[in-house]
């Protein structure tokens, strides 16, 4: 039995920014951002962002993963705690601009798989992190 609920799902749909923390195989943390993170059963998320070199870095070395969700204004919000199952490049970009070639790209939009272990609640306020 899985642990998303539909009540979760939901919060998820609203809330709309994510937040993916990874940590390389030394445990130096790194933090990335997403629009598009949806449950896809009661124990798998799947956030697709263009997430950076750093990022798929960390997980290739260390697939456990923190998926933060808040709404800052109910002061309401989960961590997702799992590991990443799966990371399939969905996009890349050429790194042709207008103005120019861009060293910083290729940029690669990516789709991660994390099966969730734990759920807690994310809140600025009193909270206990127990698991939900």
């Amino acid at each position: 039995m899985g642990i998303l609920t539909e009540e979760m799902g939901r919060f998820i749909e609203e809330a709309g920014h994510a937040f993916v923390a990874s940590a390389d195989a030394t445990g130096h943390p790194h933090l990335a951002a997403g629009l598009d993170l949806h449950v896809r059963n009661n124990s798998h998320l799947v956030f697709e962002a263009w997430f950076c070199r750093t990022t798929m870095e960390n997980i290739t070395a260390n697939p456990m993963v923190a998926v933060a969700v808040a709404a800052p204004a109910a002061d309401k919000g989960y961590q997702f705690g799992g590991v990443v199952e799966s990371a399939t490049d969905t996009a890349i970009m050429d790194g042709y601009t207008k103005e120019g070639e861009d060293s910083a790209l290729p940029q690669v939009q990516y789709r991660l798989v994390i099966r969730v272990d734990t759920v807690m609640e994310f809140s600025s306020g009193i909270h206990s992190d127990q698991p939900l």
